[in-house]
């Protein structure tokens, strides 16, 4: 059924008449105690037979086309299930019946042509198993839907995130190169070296943003290369108003996370914190090889947090892409917010 893709269709007409014959085989052996599986093929019957087994399982998957458009399953699935099985059972009783009568017809059986209980309890035997066939069917189509819908909805979900994504990288420009530029003038006269060095990690950062635009994971030594840069631009423009202390361990050098993650975090303690001389920010950074933790002080700014919970959220979904069972764990009390985030196995 769904394992059967689109080189191997025809082993399913082969299922078919090979459930047919066996089902005919059973029959013919249970009401027939001297029957011989050599003459069969010799009854018309069995050629009738084999013609409404078949046909109606061809028959049902045009049964579903007709459904789909009238009753799909998406909008009435419980309603849709019913209808379509009892109108394939009904329709498979009568049809059996129909084969009853061509065979009275011809003379090729004694029984008269009417419902009576050994017509009738075979009819419904034979018309379960028939449904019970077709029905495989019916599932078939409706997994094969189903496993296209869900690839549609993870490709949509992939594309969202990279929309996040570049949304995210996107508040690199404008007020961040404004105050950055700012910097690298007020400091060219005041210390040339200085402003050199800064246009150095200023380009740095950049360039890693837009190289890893499209990329869906980096390792952390490649990570935490750029972003030295990126918090000594933020050292320079802020001075004593900013204070770091970092502790990384080697062995996560090689570990992944999905890029731009840590200057996601970095980001927020900068935009949602104030930073002065009088009322530093203080940013502890740690790796341990298996998690990297950032941790600041409280200084809450005037603005929204609409961001912030838009970046944390896109951080959750880029990690579970990563790695199922990755988790982000987030502690903040009334001084203090400390976020920690896995670094996955390369």
């Amino acid at each position: 059924m769904i394992l059967l893709e689109r080189n191997y269709k025809w082993l399913q007409p082969v299922l078919s008449i090979s459930i047919s014959l066996l089902l005919l085989v059973f029959t013919y052996w249970s009401i027939n105690i001297n029957f011989d599986m050599t003459q069969m093929f010799s009854y018309m019957s069995t050629y009738l037979y084999l013609l409404w087994f078949n046909g109606f399982v061809f028959l049902s998957t045009k049964f579903t086309q007709f459904f789909d458009k009238y009753l799909p399953f998406e909008k009435h699935s419980s309603l849709r299930l019913t209808v379509e099985l009892v109108s394939l059972f009904l329709m498979a009783f009568i049809f059996f019946y129909i084969v009853m009568v061509i065979l009275n017809i011809y003379g090729a059986i004694d029984e008269p042509h009417v419902l009576n209980k050994n017509n009738t309890i075979i009819g419904i035997f034979h018309s379960l198993v028939l449904l019970l066939y077709s029905s495989l069917t019916i599932t078939d189509d409706f997994l094969r839907k189903w496993r296209t819908d869900s690839l549609k909805i993870e490709a949509l979900k992939q594309d969202k995130l990279r929309a996040e994504n570049r949304a995210l990288q996107a508040q690199l420009n404008p007020h961040f190169l404004f105050n950055s530029l700012n910097v690298i003038i007020s400091e060219i006269d005041h210390d040339p070296k200085l402003a050199k060095q800064f246009a150095l990690d200023l380009s740095h950062t950049y360039r890693y943003v837009l190289q890893s635009k499209d990329v869906e994971s980096v390792t952390f030594e490649t990570e935490w290369e750029a972003m030295q840069a990126y918090i000594h631009l933020h050292q320079v423009r802020l001075g004593e108003g900013l204070k770091v202390i970092i502790t990384i361990d080697s062995a996560s050098n090689q570990k992944k996370i999905p890029p731009l993650s840590i200057q996601l975090l970095l980001e927020n303690c900068f935009k949602h914190n104030q930073a002065t001389l009088r009322k530093p920010l203080s940013i502890t950074i740690f790796s341990d090889g298996n998690h990297f933790t950032i941790e600041n002080n409280k200084q809450p700014k005037n603005n929204s947090a609409d961001t912030y919970n838009i970046g944390i959220q896109y951080l959750k979904e880029s990690f579970k892409q990563l790695d199922t069972y990755a988790s982000i764990l987030v502690e903040e009390d009334d001084s203090t917010f400390k976020i920690t985030i896995p670094l996955i196995e390369a």
